[in-house]
């Protein structure tokens, strides 16, 4: 049986080198795709929605968005990611992107996603701005992001209550102890800063994650 620091290492090495190879192995971890698609359904989105889901890796949320009959694009700035996505759902709408940058016309989209994204950018108020950009007035914006203040103590409770081992923990630690946090308050103030009326706030994983949903009320 490997051990929980071979995982670790491994996990470490494929995001340094092979990230297509953590993405994919990632997505067909239960824990992590029914983490995503609670929060996709919680957001109660309208059948045949036009949804833009930024950072999508190697498509597998996108896929499942469709598959609720949804128009769905998806973006990520890593050309290998998309190459798989795009080979993996040749129907979906897949392109190379930059979150600051969105080759998409202003109120293209009737709701926004985002998983994990907005924690690790560098400049998050220019890219929500750029979110808000291509969401038509009444459209909602979603980000999904690790929560601030979530422990040790709470991750080992986790672990007690989810059937995840070997590879599937330590890919749940590495989301953990690696992807930078943000607070509630933190998500909240930057959503209010831009006119965003916050609508709706989950917490996923026993508080481990969260996700924050607003309305765009106003035309950009």
């Amino acid at each position: 049986m490997m051990s929980a620091l071979y995982h670790r290492l491994k996990i470490r090495m494929l995001l340094a080198t092979r990230p297509v190879v953590f993405f994919e192995a990632l997505n067909q971890l239960d824990w992590y795709q029914q983490t995503l698609q609670d929060w996709v359904k919680q957001n109660n989105i309208p059948v045949h929605s036009k949804i833009l889901e930024i950072g999508c890796a190697t498509g597998i949320l996108s896929r499942y968005i469709a598959g609720l009959g949804h128009n769905l694009t998806g973006v990520d700035l890593s050309e290998s990611m998309i190459k798989v996505a795009q080979k993996n759902s040749p129907s979906i709408s897949f392109q190379v992107a930059d979150v600051n940058e969105l080759p998409f016309e202003t109120d293209a989209f009737d709701s926004v996603i985002s998983a994990s994204l907005l924690n690790i950018v560098s400049d998050r108020k220019k890219a929500l701005l750029e979110m808000l950009r291509v969401c038509r007035k009444g459209g909602t914006i979603s980000i999904l992001v690790p929560l601030m203040g979530f422990d040790e103590i709470r991750l080992n409770g986790l672990k007690a209550s989810l059937p995840a081992t070997g590879f599937s923990f330590e890919a749940l630690r590495a989301w953990h102890s690696l992807a930078p946090k943000m607070s509630v308050l933190e998500v909240d103030n930057l959503f209010k800063e831009q006119g965003l009326k916050v609508q709706e706030h989950q917490e996923y994983l026993n508080g481990m994650i969260f996700s924050v949903t607003a309305v765009k009320e106003f035309s950009h």
